[in-house]
């Protein structure tokens, strides 16, 4: 054949095979029309198809042969049993080089192993080409001769084009394979989401109905595809807009409620109606749209909104009532203890006129009461004077009046005002100053105030005749003033609640310590308006320590 003819051929075949191979679902009838046309130009008596071996590595026969198949017996029984591993063979070096293979003379060429197998096969020349899919050779096809042939350039050009368009058989089997498999998975995950699923065509129809929107709506999948979705699961009052919506969508493609989560109303087949959460998508099916909408019934959240709401409204209305018994508590408080204050400020008065024997000589029997009934007045005026400065402090009102003030001095008012009950239990206050101590920048009366606190209870807390230390010491910006006693001690559990308004320890209570529980809270308070802090510590058997701490320029 001249060369242009055989050109000529060429194209033809590629273009004849290639048209065929386009129309091809599958790589078996597509490479059988192959084989033909190419035994057809070539005018080599057989054809042959070689595929992978599936479990092991390696390629195998395929079955398939084209041409004179049953004048080759000796070819296709060796071929059948044989297993072309990579590089074995022109199949196993096809598949190895993803490149055509020519054998001119298969009883000469080593690399033919079949030609080596003691059967007379009747061939002479042999060549083969792969099938090039995405990820490689996965076929290869072979033709025989009973001639030895000299290799064809331009043929085995073609035939390489042409198990390129053989492998795209292969990628459209594949893809459509990994489509189909992917839309299985979408329908499964539909289908088993508890969210219910519904599609509707671009007429209003039902397309789909998954097993979570029976269960919602109690319509089975088979009753509901085909409705009306408007008429099936949209109440009256919003069906009008539902489709003027999706008219308006249709005409000018602008979505109002598409493409994102909104919440509405939803009824079943017997009128009643649930909230639900909704989330609508639409797709573009040839030559309609469709609508996918996922939707999740909140009734259950919707309650719990309202059962929150409703509680947080109590809650709101416990803390007003709860704020307005506080400030009748404070107002209680102030108006008792002013009321208390003015007589027991007479009594206390008169009482010490007595003493003094401001009304004559008094005998000794009665100076004796006259000391008890003073003793109880001074305990209740400071009583009074401690639940007004505490409600003081409750309303926010506590004032700090800072001035210079010497530490000593402080401590000085502060064992004035404890000195007569030092004294009834015959305890001996020891006081020690760091020589660098100097003034703070502090409030006198309140400061001394804090401290006479923490001078009481240590004298309440120690045994008769003990001693209580007083010790004060500057480091870096802040001055520590500290109150030892050498009493039984706190409870650690007890310990951090000792500032607490009204707290009592236990020893305290079965010691029936005198007291209510407020003078470390009054002190705490006193120290934190000042920028300070009152700390304890405490060892069972010992005794406590109670520290007031600082700022040594306390500016507020």
């Amino acid at each position: 054949m001249p060369d242009t003819d055989r050109e000529k051929a060429l194209v033809e075949l590629l273009d004849s095979t290639t048209a065929s191979v386009r129309a091809a679902d599958e790589l078996e009838p597509a490479a059988r029309a192959a084989l033909e046309a190419v035994c057809k130009l070539t005018g080599w008596p057989l054809g042959h198809l070689c595929v992978p071996a599936g479990s092991t590595d390696g390629f195998v026969s395929s079955g398939i042969w084209v041409g004179a198949a049953e004048e080759f017996p000796g070819l296709r029984e060796v071929t059948a049993r044989t297993v072309f591993t990579s590089g074995a063979g022109i199949v196993g070096r096809v598949a190895a080089t993803g490149e055509p293979v020519w054998s001119h003379d298969v009883n000469r060429d080593p690399n033919f192993v079949r030609a080596h197998q003691g059967a007379d096969l009747g061939v002479g020349a042999a060549f083969a080409f792969p099938v090039m899919a995405a990820d490689g050779v996965v076929a290869v096809l072979e033709f025989f001769s009973t001639r030895t042939v000299p290799p064809d350039a331009p043929l085995m050009r073609v035939m390489a084009n042409l198990g390129h368009q053989l492998g795209r058989v292969v990628d459209r089997r594949r893809a459509r394979e990994a489509l189909e498999a992917s839309r299985a998975r979408t329908e499964q995950m539909i289908e088993t989401s508890i969210e219910a699923f519904i599609a509707m065509d671009s007429a209003g129809r039902i397309i789909g109905w998954n097993a979570a929107a029976e269960h919602m709506f109690g319509i089975p999948c088979g009753e509901a595809l085909g409705r009306i979705l408007a008429d099936t699961i949209i109440p009256p009052r919003y069906r009008t807009a539902h489709r003027d919506g999706l008219n308006r969508f249709l005409t000018t493609g602008r979505p109002k409620v598409l493409n994102r989560r909104f919440e509405i109303t939803a009824q079943r087949p017997d009128g009643t109606e649930f909230p639900i959460e909704l989330a609508i998508w639409p797709i573009r099916d040839q030559d309609q749209w469709l609508f996918n909408a996922f939707l999740h019934d909140i009734t259950d959240r919707r309650r719990a909104e309202e059962a929150l709401r409703a509680a947080y409204e109590q809650e709101q209305a416990t803390v007003t009532r709860l704020k307005e018994l506080d400030q009748a508590k404070n107002d209680f408080i102030a108006t008792v203890s002013h009321e208390l204050r003015t007589p027991l400020t007479a009594i206390s008065g008169y009482l010490e006129m007595l003493l003094e024997g401001d009304a004559g000589p008094v005998p000794a029997s009665q100076q004796r009461m006259l000391n008890a009934m003073a003793g109880g007045a001074a305990r209740l005026h400071h009583l009074v004077e401690e639940l007004l400065t505490a409600n003081t402090i409750d309303t926010g009102k506590l004032l700090i009046t800072p001035e210079p003030v010497h530490v000593r001095a402080v401590i000085d008012r502060a064992l004035q005002s404890t000195a007569e009950l030092a004294q009834r239990h015959r305890h001996t206050i020891d006081v020690h100053l760091d020589d660098d101590v100097g003034h703070l920048h502090a409030d006198r009366a309140h400061l001394a105030d804090a401290l006479r606190a923490l001078l009481s209870n240590a004298i309440k807390a120690s045994p008769p005749g003990a001693t209580v230390t007083v010790h004060a010491s500057t480091a870096g910006r802040t001055t520590s003033i500290s109150v030892t006693d050498t009493g039984v001690g706190i409870p650690a559990e007890e310990l951090p609640l000792v500032f607490d308004r009204f707290y009592r320890t236990r020893l305290a209570t079965e010691q029936a310590v005198q007291g209510i529980g407020l003078g470390l809270t009054i002190a705490r308070s006193i120290a934190e308006a000042h920028g300070g802090t009152i700390t304890a510590t405490s060892t069972l058997g010992e005794g406590s320590t109670f520290t007031l701490t600082l700022p040594t320029d306390s500016r507020t």
